[in-house]
């Protein structure tokens, strides 16, 4: 493991940078309308994540060469010079944070927290930059979803330090470059800053993140920004907070009560994107009395997942149509899988998905794909032997057929999931269906909303089945014999 600035940064130097899931089940679904999307469409989608915009900065101003010589700071400058198909072509295959992390971990939580920080700061500095005026708004904005950079790379790459990092904040009650500094020995900032460097980041979000520039107008949109951003997270009153908030004021010639109006209302403007950034809002306390923050929880209790995640028929659709786009066998086993677990997960918003392959000897069905599961989780060790065939899953195994186990059928099927398979897939509610290609058996997909108050619903069900049925034609395409 790396033990110095110097170690950490030329680890991290060659690192593929992921993005989240919805990112990229979203750019996915974009080259069939190239020929009328514009670079501004492009960069909208991208900018809902800053490790997307990160990752499309560093590539472009990594790859510069001939009569290119200045940074390309925004991500439609990115889009213009790759041009939209090749664009698209460059980015088609992303690394996602949660085939790395799991979604339901700490450290994804944690992460997934820090994107939602980046996205606020940023709806704040752009509308500051704005007032003042300043022709290269959309820098500041990109800025500010910057600021927190370093951050993310430590939840992306060394997790179990950044779990360390935030046991430490809880026990001391202090901050994180504090911590920071305890647990990996060397500076956050400075980390952030040789991390840029490395990554081929544009010199004008390094002077960003330059504290000897921490006192232009512009760089302080973007700090102050982050700083209440972050403050937020934990109410609306603190001390620190409120002199983020005069500060502001100064900087933009305007009274405390206007100020402080517009960043409520800026504020409530970001709070609209929770269901991409799956936590709590900052804006959601805005409502709530001065008083005592609650504690956090205790060391080794899961992380609570307050919201559900929404349907996306457009992202389902998008996957299907791929699908069919390759019938001619040109996809191959990992492809379509995950094309259809993509559909499930991003599509119907079923929060745990998985694909589960019978073995060669015909005896036993053991998890391939899974997606949405942290990395600790019993489900992805889902397995189940064909003999005797008395339980559910190795019923199902009998014929092309789904289940969707739930509160009207619980009595009569729950005595034919034995212990061994609760323990993988936890209690509450899930669909099942087995795939068959050419009327034998192939394999089992399984999803669930994990949490009771997500629940099922009849078109998520028919959805689900459809898309089996899918991955039934897209095997079936993949078992031909190749022409020699």
């Amino acid at each position: 493991m790396p033990n110095s600035l110097e170690q950490w940064v030329e680890d991290l130097r060659a690192k593929d940078l992921p993005v989240l899931s919805r990112t990229a089940a979203a750019l996915a679904s974009l080259p069939p309308r190239a020929n009328s999307l514009t670079a501004a469409e492009i960069a909208k989608v991208v900018y809902r994540d800053p490790l997307m915009t990160l990752k499309v900065l560093t590539v472009v101003n990594g790859m510069r060469r001939g009569r290119i010589t200045s940074d390309i700071t925004t991500v439609e400058h990115a889009v213009m010079m790759f041009g939209i198909n090749p664009f698209f072509a460059r980015f088609q295959r992303l690394a996602t944070v949660e085939e790395g992390l799991g979604q339901d971990g700490a450290t994804f939580v944690e992460l997934i927290k820090v994107i939602a920080r980046a996205r606020h700061a940023a709806h704040l500095a752009w509308d500051w930059a704005v007032l003042r005026q300043d022709v290269r708004a959309d820098e500041v904005y990109i800025a500010a979803s910057l600021q927190h950079m370093g951050e993310m790379a430590l939840w992306c790459f060394a997790p179990e330090q950044g779990l360390r990092v935030r046991r430490l904040m809880r026990l001391n009650g202090t901050d994180m470059p504090t911590m920071f500094r305890e647990v990996m020995g060397f500076d956050l900032g400075e980390f952030q800053m040789a991390l840029g460097r490395a990554w081929n980041l544009p010199e004008t979000y390094l002077d960003f993140m330059d504290p000897q520039n921490a006192s232009r107008s512009r760089v302080l949109e973007a700090t102050l920004a982050a700083s209440i951003a972050g403050r937020a997270e934990t109410g609306w009153y603190g001390e620190g907070l409120l002199k983020d908030m005069e500060a502001v004021a100064t900087l933009l010639h305007m009274g405390e009560g206007e100020t402080v109006a517009r960043i409520h209302q800026q504020s409530v403007l970001a709070a609209r994107e929770w269901e991409w950034n799956e936590v709590p809002p900052a804006a959601a306390w805005l409502p709530m009395l001065p008083g005592p923050w609650p504690a956090e929880p205790e060391e080794g209790e899961p992380p609570a997942r307050s919201v559900c995640l929404a349907p996306h028929p457009e992202v389902e659709h998008a996957m299907v149509k791929e699908i069919d786009a390759h019938m001619d066998g040109t996809l191959d086993l990992h492809e379509l899988m995950t094309l259809v677990l993509k559909g499930m997960h991003e599509g119907l918003g079923l929060e745990r998905v998985l694909f589960a392959l019978l073995a060669a000897d015909l005896a036993k069905v053991k998890a391939k794909y899974v997606l949405g599961a942290e990395r600790d989780s019993p489900l992805r060790r889902f397995e189940f032997g064909m003999n005797p065939p008395s339980h559910l899953f190795a019923r199902l195994m009998d014929k092309m057929q789904g289940v969707w186990f739930r509160a009207a059928n619980r009595e009569q099927l729950e005595p034919l999931l034995p212990p061994s398979i609760r323990g993988m897939i936890g209690e509450g509610e899930f669909y099942a269906m087995s795939v068959h290609v050419h009327d034998k058996p192939v394999g089992l997909f399984y999803g669930d909303r994990r949490h009771g108050a997500c629940e099922l619903d009849t078109h998520s069900y028919e959805e689900f089945k459809s898309l089996c049925l899918k991955a039934a034609q897209g095997l079936a395409h993949l078992a031909k014999p190749k022409p020699h």
